[in-house]
């Protein structure tokens, strides 16, 4: 009788953790596809909005004369000559939120920035700040064939309170 409890509870502990993993992991997998298919509004996690925004990523290789360009398809890349510096919201400091907001964005042929979209979030309205400060980039345009075009570009901005 006390051996068939032993050999339960060690059963249980070792199965059980594994059952719990899984099916944890077919609830948030589940969660994930429900709000990528347009699931009521703030079921979205970052993660899924992650997973989202790079569905909607139009192809890397241009199509057309009008189109961004990556970095390998360009003869010079872009370079960044300021980066303004977003600011730190009230919320944010107050709930001591840090981390990176990564943004992914095209830094057009006739200087402008265009179609900002966050890949990583942070909560607080960091993140609507770093897309403003995004928008405010200076830049010389990429270069192909000695031509200026627009270019895709990842940036961070990094969020610490000191």
């Amino acid at each position: 009788m006390q051996f068939e409890r032993m050999f339960v509870m060690d059963f249980l502990k070792r199965v059980l953790p594994f059952v719990l993993t899984l099916l944890l992991g077919v609830a948030v997998g589940s969660g994930f596809k429900r709000a990528g298919r347009g699931g009521a509004k703030g079921e979205a996690t970052q993660q899924s909005c992650t997973m989202r925004l790079q569905r909607q990523m139009p192809p890397l290789t241009p199509s057309s004369e009008s189109e961004a360009f990556t970095l390998k398809d360009v003869t010079r890349k872009a370079a960044i000559s300021h980066k303004p510096e977003p600011l730190y919201t009230l919320d944010a400091r107050r709930n001591s939120v840090t981390g990176t907001v990564r943004l992914r964005m095209v830094l057009a042929a006739d200087g402008t920035v265009q179609n900002v979209s966050p890949l990583t979030t942070l909560p607080d309205g960091l993140t609507e700040q770093a897309v403003e400060a995004a928008r405010g980039i200076e830049f010389t345009p990429a270069l192909k064939d000695g031509r200026a075009v627009s270019q895709y570009v990842t940036v961070e901005y990094n969020f610490n309170i000191y």
